[in-house]
């Protein structure tokens, strides 16, 4: 048989060589990308200057394309007499209303010439007026704000409106269970004056009269006992200048009397809830007595707090949220007043899972103030929210200016917050251990708000005994 031809393998053709060794541009991808140093940021300390008639007026010069106004007044909701809350806020809210010398229309269109938003509010240590502006409109807004808050009309027509629409509002924010859960503990944990709602309890507030408002003004809003920020691009001399023409003739002496805090009741276990039949979860609301504003170890009391429950990753919420799926997101909340501090920690679960939820919270505060204090890892987490968070604020003028009136309200050295960032990081573990002996885990004033019938049969197994919060309190 006839032999076929050997036949040649195929060529096996190479790539060609690279034309150059240049890097591959998407190697960055292959590995994690490292953390780079922490920033750096300096909170302006502003300068300050005091009016003959006492107004203080401290400025910041920041490069900008607006002005950030504000003026403080050092009393609040907490500076009210008992049975008149709601005073403070609605005392607030009527000076963006009208003047002696406009209407609310007229007022209104005032404003919108300007390009802003007045913005009046009260809190529960102070009263805060405040709009932003381009710089050229400085000198007018600063008009129109002196006007605002030393000639309001008061005017009996525009109260009722307001008011009315106050108390729809009040209303509303009672059918919100965490919010009622928080204000219904406030009030059961500091009694009826500095535990009332800052925009105050319906019953309170339909008593109100003009008259109360034309009087808490006299009393509360003047010179001596407030203070006008100003943060832009203007200088010292300027804003001096416009606020002893625009405010140097405001007269009147402060003549508030304000009441002290009240003592608290012994740390003893305390559960109420506002029956709230079919709903699905139970919001919980967890207070406890904390220092005051002005007591030493404030920065120690912030990054304990933030290592509980004022990150994701806090204790209470990897425990409520991430272990055990009880809950969306649980928090922790120091709210240190001037005068009065208190510990909140709030969520709202499942509703079978309300005693479950309780016991879990309990132990989390008994072991970051005794057996498990918050780690290095915590502690470097929350010294870096804390520090950042305040370096968030200068992104705006008119936060800028929010940060630097609590200064004026909590009586802070003009350079507090210029300081803060080194307070944070100095903070000894010593400090934080210290800070941990605060936490009552057995001591809680505890409110729910959820469907009892389903809640209560498991409480009382799990060893809490709960009764009805009084009417007083949830109202």
């Amino acid at each position: 048989a006839p032999q076929k031809s050997a036949e040649k393998p195929p060529a096996v053709l190479s790539a060609p060589p690279p034309a150059s060794s240049a890097p591959d541009p998407e190697a960055f991808r292959s590995a994690r990308p490292r953390p780079s140093s922490p920033g750096v940021f300096s909170y302006p300390t502003p300068a300050e200057v005091v009016l003959p008639n006492g107004l203080r007026v401290l400025h910041v010069e920041r490069p900008g394309r607006v002005v950030s106004l504000a003026l403080v007044v050092r009393h609040g909701a907490s500076s009210v007499p008992e049975g008149k809350s709601g005073l403070a806020a609605l005392t607030a809210r009527m000076l963006s209303e009208s003047t002696k010398k406009r209407s609310a229309m007229a007022l209104a269109e005032a404003v919108e010439s300007l390009g802003t938003s007045l913005v009046a509010a009260a809190s529960r240590d102070d009263s805060r007026v405040s709009m932003t502006v381009l710089p050229a409109d400085f000198g007018a807004a600063l008009k129109l704000l002196a006007e605002v808050v030393t000639e309001p009309a008061f005017a009996a027509q525009d109260f009722a409106r307001v008011k009315n629409e106050w108390l729809d509002a009040v209303r509303a924010e009672r059918q919100e269970p965490q919010r009622l859960a928080a204000l219904t503990a406030f009030r059961a944990l500091n009694g009826p004056i500095f535990g009332a709602p800052v925009n105050g309890r319906l019953a309170d507030l339909t008593r109100l009269a003009v008259g109360d408002l034309r009087d808490f003004h006299s009393r509360a809003y003047t010179p001596d006992n407030s203070a006008l920020i100003v943060v832009g691009s203007l200088d010292t001399a300027s804003v001096k200048a416009e606020a002893e023409q625009k405010l140097g003739g405001w007269r009147g002496k402060n003549r508030i009397v304000q009441v002290a805090a009240p003592p608290r009741a012994a740390a003893v276990q305390r559960v109420l809830y506002v029956d709230r039949p079919d709903a699905v979860q139970t919001a919980i609301s967890a207070v406890q007595p904390f220092p005051a504003r002005a007591e030493p170890g404030h920065e120690a009391r912030e990054i304990l707090i933030t290592t509980l429950g004022g990150l994701f990753t806090s204790r209470l919420n990897t425990n409520l949220r991430e272990e055990h799926a009880f809950t969306y997101g649980a928090f922790a909340h120091s709210q240190e007043g001037r005068l009065l501090g208190t510990l909140l920690v709030g969520t709202s679960v499942r509703t079978e899972a309300t005693a479950d939820a309780l016991v879990e919270i309990r132990s989390e505060l008994a072991a970051l103030g005794g057996p498990k204090p918050p780690t290095p890892e915590e502690l470097t987490r929350s010294r870096a929210d804390l520090e950042f968070s305040l370096g968030a604020t200068l992104e705006h003028p008119s936060k800028i200016a929010g940060t630097l009136a609590s200064l004026v309200t909590d009586g802070l050295p003009l350079d507090y917050y210029t300081r803060f960032p080194a307070l944070v990081r100095a903070v000894a573990p010593e400090q934080i251990l210290a800070a941990g002996k605060l936490l009552q885990p057995n001591g809680l004033l505890i409110v729910l708000v959820g469907d009892q019938k389903r809640f209560l049969p498991a409480l009382a197994k799990a060893g809490f005994k709960a009764q009805p919060a009084p009417p007083e309190l949830v109202e």
